[in-house]
C-alpha cells in the first residue's frame, strides 16, 4: 500500500488515535502546499467531503486551485498546485475613433463557467492591469454608462506569464440614449486614500489657464498674488513632474492650457518620498496615451475683460517603435491690472493713505523638446529641455496721502513707476528608468541643471502736491535694478522593491546644489547724475548644498494599509552678510488606514515638514516700493517647522477629514521698523512663534437628478491662532472661520455641458493679519465639435465681480487696512483641435529641483 492510500485508509479507521495521526499529516501538508497561516477572522468555507478551501477570496489572494475531483485525485491536485506559478495581464480601453477611455469598468471571467474572477478601472490613459491571475483561459469584458458592453475572444494565461490582450472597444449603446441627457457621467472627483483625483478631462470649466483651472478646484486656494495652497498647506505643485520657481509658477500655470489637463492629484498626506519642504502636494496631469504614430493639438485662447488675454499652444508628439519625440510651443501675451489701496496710522496720530495701481503688460513663451528611447521592455532613458522666457512691461501709479487723523489731508505724494523686467527658467534633464521582468523591483536616476535669471528694472519719479494742489516739492529721482541668477544642480537615485507578505519598501538619495548671485543697484539722481548709493546697493553670493535620504515601508493588506516614512536632510549654506547655517533634521511620516468595507473607512497621517526662507530673503536687500514703503532682507531667519496631523473618515460618498497643524516659527511679513519723522515704513520676512491651525474638510457629491450632478467640498469649521513679537511687543490673534465650494454641471446634450462653481471664504486671521471675507461664481459652456476632435469652451469668472482681497494688521503705533483688487472679471472663448493618433504616448519625467526652484522668488 502506498503513502497516499495509507493515509486515506486511516481517514476512514475506527482507531482514533490513527485518524487524529493522519488528519495532522494532512494539515501539515496543506500548510507546507500553501505557505497558509490560519487565523480566526479567514476561517474559509467547507463545502465538500474533505473540507477543500473554496472561499472565493482565499483562493485568488493564496493561489489555491479549487478541488471538486474524486478522493484518489486529491494528492496529484495538491502536487499539480505546488507547481503552479499565476500570470498578468495587461491593456486598454479605446471608443471606435480610438481614444483612451478612462475609469472604464473591466472585469475578467473564467471562460468555461463564466465565473467572475476579478475587476478593476481603467486609469487616465485607458490603461487597466489584472495580475497574480491563476492559468487558464478566460476573457475580458468592458463596461461604461452610455456605451455597449464589450466581450473580448478567450484569452490564455499561462504560468508566470504577462499577456497584452487587444484594446476593448467601446461603443455607443445607442438603446441607451436620449436627445438631451447624456447617459455616461463620470464623478469629478474621486477619493483614494491619501488624495483627490479631479477628473478635469471633460470639465466645461477646463478652459482658459491652468491657473484658471485650479481656482475652482476643491481645497485649493488661490492668494492674492496667485499662490497656490493645498488645505492652508505649503504645497508642492508639479506640472508632469516638473516644478518651476515661485517667481515662475504663476507664468508657467498661465501657459499651460486646461484643456490639456486630464486630471488633477490632490495629494494631502503626501509620503516621505517628496521634499520635508511640503505638506501638500498638487500633482497636474496631462494628456498621454499609447499607440505608435504622431499626434497634436492646437489651441487658441482668448478673454477680455478691462484687460485682454489671449494666447496660443501647439505640441506635436512622434512615437516609432522603441523612440518616442516630443515638443510643445507656446505664447501668451496678458495684460493685467491690479488696484491696492493701504490706510496706516502711525504712532496712533499720523495717517497715509496709499492708493497703488499696477499695470502690467506680459508675454509669456513655452518651448519644450523631449525625447525618449526604450533599451528594452523594461528600461529606458530619457533626455527633456524646456525653456520659458517672459517679458514684463508696466508702471504703477500711486499716491499717498498725509494727514492727521480724522483731519483734512495736509499734503499728497504723486509717484508715477515704469517698469520693466525679463528672465527665463530652463531645465536640462537626463533621465534612466529599470524594472525587473516580475516588477517587483524598480531603479529611477536622474540629473537636473536648472538656470534661472531674472532682471527688474524700475524708476521712482515723484513730486509732493499741497493743499491747493500746488507742487510743492520734487524729490530726488531715483532707480533701482535688481538681478538674480541661480544654478541649481540635482543628482537624485530612488528604488522600488516589493518584499514578501504584502511589504514594499521606496527609498531614495537626493543632493541638491544651489548656487546664487543676487545684485540690487539703487541710484539717486543727484546733479543731473545718477549716483550709486551703497547703503541700499548689494551684491550677494549664496551657496547651499541639501543631502537627503529617505526609506519608506508600505504594508498592503486586504483591509488595512500602513506606511511608515523617515526622511533625513543635512542642510549646508554659505552666504555673503549672514552666519553659515548647517543642521541636521528627521522628517518623519506615517499613515494608517482601515477599510471597514467597500464604502466605509478611515484613516490616521501624521507628517513633520520644514519650510525653508526664500534664497533672496536670506540676503540683506533694500527694495523701495516707494518713498514711504521699503522692503529688506532679514539674515537672521530660520526655517519654519510644521507637524501635520489629520483624521480621515469615509462614509460611503461622504469624505471627512479633521485636520490639526502646529507650527514653530511661522514665517510672516511684518513691519520691523518704524521712522516717525520721515513716516517711512521698514518690512521684512520674519519668524513669530507658534501656530495653531485646526479645520475639518468635508467632501460630499450628490446627482441631484440624471443630468445635473454636483461636486461639494470646504472647510465646514475652522479655527486658528498665532502668537509673536512684531515691533519689540508680543501680539496674539485668532479666529473661528470656514469655507466652501459647489460645482454644478448639467448636461444637456451630448455634446453641450454647462458647469456652474460658486465659492466663498469667511472672514479669518492669518499670522498675525486679519483676512476679509471673499467669493465668487465661474461658469463655462463645453461644446463638442467635429465628430470630438474639436472643443469650444465659453467661459465667464468672476461674476459677481467679488474678486477683492482684504486684509488688516494692528500693532502698537502702527496698524494698516488694506484692500486688494484683480481685473478678473472676464469672459473668454477658447479652441481646441486634435489631429493625428490621439492616443501616442508623451512621456513626463521627475526633475528633482521641486524643493530648490519652489524657493526661487
Amino acid at each position: 500500500m502506498n503513502f497516499k492510500r495509507y493515509l486515506l485508509a486511516c481517514l476512514y479507521t475506527k482507531c482514533k488515535k490513527k485518524r487524529a495521526f493522519c488528519s495532522a499529516i494532512l494539515i501539515l501538508v496543506f500548510m507546507l502546499v500553501f505557505n497558509f497561516s490560519f487565523s480566526i477572522n479567514k476561517i474559509p468555507s467547507r463545502n465538500n467531503e474533505f473540507g477543500i478551501l473554496t472561499n472565493t477570496t482565499l483562493i485568488e489572494k493564496y493561489k489555491i486551485v479549487p478541488f471538486s475531483g474524486s478522493k484518489n485525485e486529491l494528492f496529484d491536485t495538491i502536487k499539480k498546485v505546488q507547481l503552479k506559478k499565476n500570470a498578468d495581464l495587461k491593456g486598454s480601453v479605446l471608443n471606435e475613433t480610438g481614444e483612451s477611455q478612462e475609469f472604464v469598468e473591466v472585469s475578467l471571467f473564467r471562460s468555461v463557467d463564466s465565473t467572475f474572477v476579478k475587476g478593476t478601472l481603467t486609469d487616465s490613459l485607458g490603461l487597466f492591469h489584472l495580475s497574480d491571475i491563476v492559468p487558464g483561459n478566460y476573457y475580458l469584458k468592458a463596461y461604461a454608462l452610455g456605451s455597449a458592453p464589450f466581450y473580448s475572444d478567450v484569452i490564455k494565461l499561462e504560468e508566470n506569464a504577462t499577456v497584452v490582450s487587444p484594446p476593448l472597444i467601446l461603443v455607443p449603446d445607442v438603446n441607451k440614449l436620449n436627445e438631451v441627457v447624456i447617459t455616461k457621467k463620470i464623478d469629478l472627483v474621486e477619493r483614494k486614500s491619501d488624495r483627490f483625483v479631479i477628473k478635469v478631462k471633460e470639465s466645461a470649466l477646463a478652459a482658459g489657464t491652468s491657473l484658471d483651472l485650479l481656482k475652482n478646484t476643491p481645497f485649493v486656494t488661490i492668494s492674492a498674488a496667485n499662490e497656490v495652497s493645498l488645505q492652508s498647506k505649503k504645497t508642492l505643485v508639479l506640472i508632469d513632474n516638473k516644478q518651476y520657481p515661485d517667481s515662475s509658477v504663476e507664468s508657467v500655470l498661465q501657459m499651460i492650457p486646461a484643456g490639456n489637463i486630464v486630471t488633477i492629484e490632490l495629494i494631502t498626506n503626501p509620503s516621505s518620498k517628496y521634499d520635508a519642504t511640503y505638506g501638500a502636494v498638487i500633482n497636474i496631469i496631462t494628456k498621454k496615451s499609447q499607440m505608435d504614430g504622431y499626434t497634436g493639438n492646437v489651441r487658441v485662447t482668448g478673454a477680455q475683460g478691462q484687460y485682454g488675454e489671449y494666447g496660443a499652444n501647439a505640441s506635436l508628439t512622434y512615437r516609432k517603435g522603441k523612440l518616442t519625440t516630443f515638443g510643445t510651443l507656446g505664447y501668451r501675451k496678458s495684460d493685467q491690472m491690479s488696484f491696492n489701496n493701504t490706510v496706516r496710522i502711525l504712532n496712533g496720530t499720523d495717517v497715509i493713505n496709499e492708493d497703488v495701481k499696477r499695470v502690467f503688460y506680459q508675454k509669456f513663451y513655452s518651448v519644450q523638446g523631449g525625447i525618449q528611447y526604450d533599451l528594452t521592455d523594461r528600461q529606458y532613458i530619457g533626455a527633456l529641455i524646456t525653456t520659458n522666457p517672459f517679458r514684463r512691461t508696466g508702471h504703477f501709479d500711486s499716491t499717498n496721502e498725509f494727514s492727521k487723523l480724522n483731519a483734512p489731508i495736509d499734503s499728497v505724494l504723486v509717484t508715477n513707476s515704469p517698469l520693466k523686467s525679463k528672465g527665463y527658467t530652463s531645465n536640462y534633464n537626463l533621465n534612466y528608468h529599470y524594472s525587473s521582468k516580475s516588477g517587483d523591483t524598480e531603479l529611477n536616476a536622474l540629473g537636473t541643471y536648472t538656470p534661472y535669471q531674472s532682471d527688474f528694472f524700475q524708476s521712482f519719479p515723484s513730486y509732493v502736491l499741497g493743499k491747493n494742489d500746488e507742487v510743492i516739492r520734487v524729490p530726488n529721482e531715483y532707480q533701482t535694478t535688481n538681478s538674480t541668477g541661480i544654478d541649481i544642480w540635482i543628482a537624485q537615485l530612488d528604488f522600488i522593491q516589493n518584499l514578501k507578505k504584502e511589504w514594499k519598501l521606496e527609498a531614495g538619495l537626493k543632493n541638491q546644489t544651489s548656487n546664487s548671485n543676487s545684485q540690487i543697484v539703487y541710484e539717486e539722481n543727484q546733479n543731473g547724475s545718477n549716483v550709486v548709493v551703497p547703503e541700499y546697493s548689494n551684491d550677494t553670493k549664496l551657496r547651499e548644498t541639501i543631502l537627503s535620504g529617505y526609506g519608506i515601508l508600505y504594508k498592503n493588506r486586504e483591509k488595512d494599509k500602513l506606511q511608515i516614512g523617515m526622511r533625513l536632510e543635512n542642510t549646508d549654506a554659505t552666504y555673503t552678510g549672514g552666519e553659515p547655517q548647517q543642521y541636521l533634521k528627521f522628517f518623519p511620516t506615517l499613515f494608517y488606514q482601515h477599510d471597514i468595507d467597500d464604502l466605509h473607512n478611515y484613516s490616521f497621517s501624521y507628517k513633520k515638514t520644514i519650510i525653508r526662507t526664500p534664497y533672496n530673503e536670506l540676503v540683506p536687500y533694500t527694495i523701495f516700493i516707494n518713498n514711504y514703503t521699503v522692503f529688506t532682507g532679514n539674515p537672521a531667519l530660520k526655517p519654519q517647522y510644521n507637524d501635520n496631523f489629520s483624521l480621515g473618515i469615509n462614509l460611503n460618498k461622504l469624505n471627512i477629514s479633521i485636520n490639526y497643524v502646529y507650527i514653530k516659527g511661522m514665517l510672516g511679513q511684518f513691519p520691523y521698523k518704524q521712522d516717525f519723522d520721515t513716516g517711512v515704513t521698514y518690512f521684512s520676512l520674519q519668524n513669530l512663534d507658534q501656530s495653531h491651525d485646526f479645520y475639518i474638510d468635508v467632501f460630499y457629491p450628490i446627482k441631484i437628478t440624471s443630468w445635473w450632478n454636483s461636486q461639494n467640498s470646504g472647510s465646514v469649521s475652522g479655527y486658528s491662532k498665532s502668537k509673536g513679537i512684531v515691533l519689540g511687543n508680543q501680539y496674539s490673534l485668532s479666529s473661528f472661520w470656514y469655507n466652501f465650494k459647489t460645482d454644478h454641471t448639467i448636461s444637456f446634450s451630448k455634446n453641450l455641458k454647462l458647469e456652474v462653481i460658486g465659492t466663498y471664504s469667511s472672514k479669518l486671521t492669518s499670522e498675525l493679519t486679519h483676512i476679509g471675507a471673499v467669493g465668487n461664481i465661474d461658469a463655462s459652456f463645453l461644446i463638442n465639435v467635429l465628430k470630438n476632435k474639436g472643443q469650444i469652451r465659453v467661459m465667464a469668472t468672476d461674476i459677481l465681480k467679488r474678486n477683492v482681497y482684504t486684509s488688516d494688521q494692528y500693532f502698537s503705533n502702527y496698524s494698516s487696512e488694506k484692500m486688494r483688487y484683480n481685473d478678473s472679471r472676464k469672459i473668454g472663448i477658447e479652441f481646441t483641435y486634435n489631429f493625428g493618433n490621439v492616443n501616442t504616448k508623451r512621456p513626463a519625467k521627475k526633475l528633482g529641483n521641486d524643493d530648490a526652484l519652489d524657493r526661487i522668488q
